[in-house]
C-alpha cells in the first residue's frame, strides 16, 4: 500500500470528523458543549495540516503554519472561556465612595462622638 494513500484516507477521516463535530458546534446545548467542539476542531486542523504537509513534501514550512494556527486556537479558547466566565457571574457590588477627602479627618459624626465621650467621663469622675 503506497503511504501517500495512508496519509490521504487519514485526511478523509479527519476531515469527517471534524464534521461530527461541527455538529456539535451548531446543536450544543450549552455553551460549554460549543467552545469544547471548536476546541477539538482547532486540534483537527492542526494535525491535518502536518498530513497535508506530508503529503506534499514540505513538512517544515508547514510545521511553522500549524505551530502559529495551534497557538491562536489555544489563545481562542482561553479568551472565550474568560468571557463567557465574565458573563456567567453576576458583578460584584460597587463600594460606596465616601464624600469626603482621605485627607479630611474622620466623620463629622465620629468627631462629634468622640466629643462628648471625655466630657460624660469628666462628669462622673467629679
Amino acid at each position: 500500500m503506497n503511504l501517500e494513500l495512508f496519509f490521504i484516507a487519514m485526511v478523509v477521516a479527519l476531515l469527517f470528523l471534524m464534521l461530527c463535530n461541527l455538529y456539535r458546534v451548531v446543536a450544543g446545548p450549552t455553551v460549554i458543549d460549543r467552545m469544547l467542539g471548536m476546541n477539538v476542531i482547532g486540534i483537527k486542523t492542526t494535525v491535518l495540516i502536518v498530513l497535508i504537509g506530508i503529503i506534499d513534501g514540505r513538512v517544515e514550512m508547514f510545521i511553522d503554519i500549524t505551530l502559529a494556527y495551534a497557538l491562536l486556537n489555544f489563545i481562542t479558547t482561553i479568551a472565550a472561556a474568560r468571557f463567557y466566565q465574565r458573563i456567567a457571574q453576576p458583578a460584584p457590588p460597587e463600594p460606596r465612595e465616601s464624600l469626603t477627602a482621605p485627607s479630611a479627618g474622620p466623620l463629622v459624626e465620629e468627631a462629634d462622638a468622640a466629643a462628648a465621650e471625655p466630657d460624660s467621663e469628666k462628669e462622673e469622675n467629679k
